[in-house]
């Protein structure tokens, strides 16, 4: 038999790719899925087989190849991975535009390939490439984390009674330790826990434990964990759905929330969706019916006891003029009063180099655009494109794309002195040494924490200490393991200024984070008081936001009536202006939004993105493209796609437009 057409090389960190669409061959007995030697450049390196064709059916092709044909030195062993996970890897190769070999390489745990002679091995139903529409249940499951997890309890003990394994999937390692300390009791023996941060020797224990254990167990796991070979998964849950850490940030782009669908299709699981908020495109499915429900979603946030929208604008210096400051008054007084008291604070505040905004130094008002009432940011020479048209400052709406001069005079006094500002953690850091120079200040962010191991130590220096401050990003959301006292948002406008269709999503998200670890205060500091967001959060209900959300999507062309794909390119100006016209050449009939990247100039390369939106039913999720004209459509966009050089990097279903 012939190995034909994918061989990768796994051997860690490169992943080198071998061969691809048929460049190179091997032949030898083995099975797809194999672990296999294969010589390489002198040297008999490991790989996986990820396609095997018949040689008598290839004849001409292998004698009219350029290159040599090589032997399968041996075959080490079989997959360390089930089917119906390579079956799922071979259908999204097609959605993410990869190839089978790169999808498994993002996909399967490195680990489970750097130490394969330590598995417990299986021998799993034979792999084949033809995958089998089952149809499935799939379901959504909005409500409060404290209904989700009483159900999941019940869940899991009637999947046990019909000897039935569960995997719930998780975006982050916090999640995990959260959700297996809720359902290990009374189960312990059953409950395994899988991230890539658990030592490896611990991994590859529970690894063997898991695939040969008889009785059923529940696997709480990050997505490329969906690889562990227990046959019996017949209900997949992935968990705290909105989160964006699902999406892959390398080629081939994956989304692990879709990974984890196609793959619960393909093996007939029952499949649910479940957050305190789900995503607009999800709820979206449900209301056309494509998804059921566990019950009615509900649309509120986890309570706290008073949250309190602060308003920076009405902020004023001691003579009483309109001034810039990092905490307004009642954030002051919030801060003393939990120090005096020893109560622990967190202040939250946004990534640095994303929270522009722009405000009239004179009576405090932030800038609007006047077309979708967004925040606008002003760009300069720093942001200068690769195209040859190359103006000075101007101001940009990343919502809608509305540009103004930057003669633009203040809409309510029509003061020409406008200031961008911007926020960050080390500034937060700075006014809190200033103020409150005696206090604890505990900073988590990219810069000051690396590793789990670091964050852990700062996050315990913080817990062990009454009266501290954390400040931090996102990233400190996976830490915070008790709730605080007090919390606040420093300020949230800067999202506004993001471009990016999933903010009032991000908004809420990043809310309702903070009401689900806060047990007193909650604190949202704002230029920006009568935003729609903060309104409908203020009201307990954000079924109206849902709503008014999908109309806007859909007045702009976004999810989940359009599929975007973004296509990104990076090189010189004058490569970058030869990128532009080749698309425009090669996509002209899908109308391609072509623009600098939001940071238009990384490591002396220009940055260009491409974005177009397709009708869904071209670019539909693996067997849902249902008639011949969308097929067709599909493939002949997909071959385009395909053949654009390595400089191009395609990303389906991008979170952001960045």
């Amino acid at each position: 038999m012939l190995g034909c057409g994918y061989v990768y090389r796994y051997r860690h960190p490169t992943h080198e790719r071998l061969s691809e669409r048929g460049t190179h061959l091997f032949y030898g007995e083995s099975s797809i899925g194999s672990i296999v030697h294969i010589p390489l450049r002198k040297k008999i390196v490991d790989g996986i087989v990820i396609n095997i064709e018949d040689a008598s059916d290839i004849k001409s092709e292998v004698k009219g190849a350029d290159f040599e044909l090589r032997k399968i030195e041996s075959v080490v062993g079989p997959a360390p991975f089930a089917q119906t996970f390579f079956t799922t890897c071979e259908k999204m190769k097609d959605y993410s535009l990869g190839t089978t070999g790169n999808v498994v390489n993002a996909m399967l745990p490195a680990l489970f390939l750097e130490r394969y002679s330590e598995l417990v091995k299986v021998t799993p139903p034979e792999i084949t490439t033809n995958g089998i529409k089952i149809k499935n249940e799939k379901v959504i499951f909005q409500a409060l984390l404290a209904d989700r997890l009483s159900w999941y309890r019940t869940l899991i003990r009637e999947s046990f009674a019909k000897k039935e394994s569960v995997f719930i999937c998780v975006p982050t390692a916090y999640d995990i330790n959260h959700f297996y300390t809720a359902f290990s009791k009374g189960i312990e023996k059953y409950v395994y826990k899988f991230h890539s941060d658990i030592p490896k020797k611990t991994l590859i224990a529970d690894y063997n434990t898991v695939v040969s254990e008889s009785h059923p167990v529940l696997i709480v796991g990050t997505g490329p964990f969906l690889s562990i070979p227990r046959h019996d998964i017949k209900t997949i849950i992935v968990e705290h759905e909105s989160a964006g850490a699902y999406k892959q940030m390398s080629r081939p782009f994956i989304d692990m929330r879709t990974f984890a669908e196609v793959m619960a299709g393909i093996s007939g699981s029952k499949y649910i969706i479940g957050d305190t908020l789900l995503r607009p495109e999800t709820l979206h499915r449900h209301d056309t019916g494509e998804l059921g429900e566990v019950a009615s979603p509900l649309f509120r946030l986890p309570t706290v006891e008073r949250q309190i929208i602060v308003d920076m604008t009405q902020e004023v210096d001691e003579k009483g003029l309109h001034t810039f400051s990092v905490f307004g008054e009642t954030t002051k007084k919030m801060i003393s009063y939990a120090l005096d008291h020893k109560e622990n604070i967190f202040l939250f505040t946004l990534r640095k180099g994303l929270a522009g905004v722009t405000v009239c130094h004179d009576c405090g008002h932030t800038l609007l655009c006047s077309h979708c009432s967004a925040p606008v940011v002003l760009y300069g020479s720093k942001q200068k494109t690769a195209t040859k048209d190359e103006k000075n400052r101007i101001f940009m709406c990343n919502k809608c794309g509305r540009k103004e001069t930057t003669e633009t005079r203040c809409p309510k006094c029509e003061s020409w002195n406008l200031t961008p500002l911007g926020i960050g953690t080390d500034r937060v850091v700075e006014e809190l040494k200033e103020l409150y120079g005696d206090a604890h200040v505990v900073q988590i962010d990219k810069e000051t924490a690396n590793t789990e191991k670091e964050i852990r130590i700062l996050t315990d220096s913080f817990y062990e200490k009454p009266g501290s401050i954390l400040v931090g990003t996102e990233m400190a959301f996976a830490s915070i393991r008790d709730k605080v006292t007090h919390s606040a948002i420093i300020s949230i406008d800067g999202l506004l200024s993001i471009p990016s269709f999933n903010i009032n999503q991000k908004m809420l998200h990043i809310i309702e984070k903070l009401h689900s670890v806060t047990e007193r205060n909650l604190l949202i500091q704002t230029r920006i008081s009568d935003n729609t967001v903060l309104k409908h959060v203020l009201s307990g209900n954000v079924l109206p936001l849902y709503r008014e959300d999908l109309k806007e999507r859909e007045q702009y062309g976004y999810p989940p009536f359009k599929r975007l794909i973004k296509i990104t390119f990076r090189g010189t100006a004058k490569e970058s202006e030869k990128a532009r016209e080749y698309l425009e050449s090669e996509l002209g009939k899908y109308d391609p939004q072509i623009f600098s990247a939001f940071i238009g100039k990384v490591r002396g390369e220009y940055v260009t993105n491409t974005v177009i939106k397709l009708d869904p039913k071209i670019w539909a999720l693996p067997f849902a493209i249902s008639s011949e004209r969308d097929k067709a459509e599909h493939e002949a966009l997909f071959e385009t796609l395909r053949s654009l050089p390595p400089s191009f990097s395609v990303n389906t279903d991008p979170e952001d437009l960045l």
